[in-house]
């Protein structure tokens, strides 16, 4: 029993890592976030969450959307919501190589009901 488990252990360690660092929830890490998403609550108790997201490719990007999806404690989704990222004056804003820029999405969820939350990062090459 005891080889057994000396034998095995290693290939499941090797499986967890290749698991772990072969997928991205951010896709193929061209559009990132940068830093961490910040948890706030507005004045009626709804969640809100404030980041920023990165161009880390060496080309321009455009349409990028956060999405982040929010389950509760046995991993139901109970609500979704994203953004489209824009400079205010145009319908989307080309975020260049290194750029970065800063969103807000606000949810009807309150504090406390949700569990766990999921950012997906979207976005198209500019041509």
């Amino acid at each position: 029993m005891n080889k057994l488990f000396v034998l095995i252990l290693p290939l499941l360690i090797s499986s967890f890592l290749f698991v772990s660092c072969g997928s991205s929830e951010f896709g193929d890490g061209v559009v990132e976030l940068d830093g961490p998403i910040m948890e706030s609550i507005g004045r009626e108790g709804n969640l809100e969450f404030n980041g920023a997201v990165i161009n880390t490719a060496d080309f321009p990007v455009k349409s990028v959307y956060v999405l982040i999806l929010l389950r509760d404690s046995s991993g139901e989704v109970i609500e979704t919501n994203n953004i489209l990222i824009s400079d205010g004056e145009d319908s989307e804003e080309i975020l260049d190589s290194s750029e970065s820029a800063i969103f807000s999405i606000p949810f009807k969820t309150k504090a406390g009901e949700a569990f766990s939350r999921e950012v997906e990062i979207y976005y198209e090459p500019v041509n």
